[in-house]
């Protein structure tokens, strides 16, 4: 027998599920400024006591689908690797970098980032959840034996000019499909990097 507890979180994360997505529809529309609380109920078709239910207010919504996002992006970058285990950068191929098909296959919240008018501070997201996988979680060892390429300042300046090159492929409306674009990620972290490997959080 299902509980009714059980019964109560699922319909709960159905229901949020539908105001996050009409949220993003909106925010396509009109842009995050011209949103209403009340726009946001008709369109996921549920009354005013059951959004505050769940959020204050837009704002409490937009962190949330911010934070959720956030951390699929950074459980994404490392799906497809084995804690512990050494990855030739010489021996990847597209299906190794999984981000791009996440990426691709929500599109509605990533074309957010093309938007003027978007959610607050979602810009800084993707480089960020880039940079704390990289420091959090990723060794680098250098095809230069001679150079440490782990420090902060590096892994940085990797996160940016990945976000970067993912964010030309937004803006652009997807040009090339993932399996390529994460071919061309792969291509230039082979240029400086010969192996990693993916080590415990701490």
């Amino acid at each position: 027998m299902v509980s009714s507890n059980h019964r109560s979180s699922k319909q709960g994360k159905r229901t949020k599920k539908s105001f996050k997505e009409a949220f993003i529809e909106l925010i396509h529309e009109k842009g995050f400024s011209h949103v209403t609380v009340t726009d946001i109920i008709r369109k996921a078709d549920y009354n005013r006591s059951t959004f505050y239910l769940h959020y204050q207010d837009k704002y409490c919504l937009a962190d949330e689908l911010r934070a959720e996002m956030f951390q699929q992006i950074k459980q994404t970058s490392i799906s497809n690797y084995e804690e512990g285990k050494s990855i030739v950068t010489l021996s990847m191929g597209p299906s190794s970098f999984e981000l791009t098909e996440f990426i691709y296959a929500n599109q509605s919240f990533f074309n957010l980032y093309s938007l003027d008018d978007t959610l607050p501070s979602l810009l800084k997201d993707l480089p960020q959840a880039i940079y704390e996988v990289l420091k959090e979680q990723f060794h680098l060892y250098a095809i230069n034996q001679d150079h440490n390429i782990n420090h902060d300042a590096h892994k940085l300046y990797m996160a940016h000019g990945t976000a970067g090159l993912l964010l030309d492929w937004i803006e652009k409306q997807y040009p090339i499909p993932p399996e390529e674009m994460s071919q061309q990620l792969i291509d230039i972290l082979e240029s400086f990097t010969k192996t990693f490997t993916i080590t415990r959080k701490s």
